[in-house]
């Protein structure tokens, strides 16, 4: 009798031990996932910045140094900060400038559990066809 009930404890733990495993890897699944989410989701906020600063650059001609993106819905605490550099360039008589657009998205704070970040970098010119 002594051995029968040793033996219904150990598989009592055994069983306990793997549920608690098990509980564990879902756990990590889901923030796995949610990292996940995010990690595009800012990637795409960082983008959405890309997008603004080629724009500003080649159809206003403004390339400001650095700036916040301008509140946009959507964002959802997204913080955007694109970043552009310019220089003028002359080829066959034309006219022209280069920008080295630059954009980051964060969300969090550096260190936290929920921190995110993107960075995205792309060079846009003005030049002609």
């Amino acid at each position: 009798r002594t051995a029968y009930r040793c033996a219904a404890l150990l598989y009592i733990v055994v069983l306990a031990l793997l549920g608690i495993m098990m509980v564990t890897i879902g756990g990590t699944q889901r923030a796995t996932a949610s990292a996940a989410v995010q990690g595009a989701r800012a990637y795409h906020a960082a983008r959405s910045g890309i997008e603004w600063g080629a724009y500003r650059a080649t159809e206003a001609s403004s390339c400001v140094a650095s700036t916040a993106f301008p509140p946009v819905s959507g964002l959802d605490g997204f913080a955007i900060t694109v970043e552009c550099i310019s220089t003028a360039h002359r080829e066959r008589g034309d006219d022209y400038s280069v920008y080295v657009i630059t954009s980051a998205a964060t969300f969090g704070n550096f260190g936290a559990a929920d921190y995110v970040s993107r960075r995205i970098q792309v060079t846009v010119t003005d030049a002609p066809p």
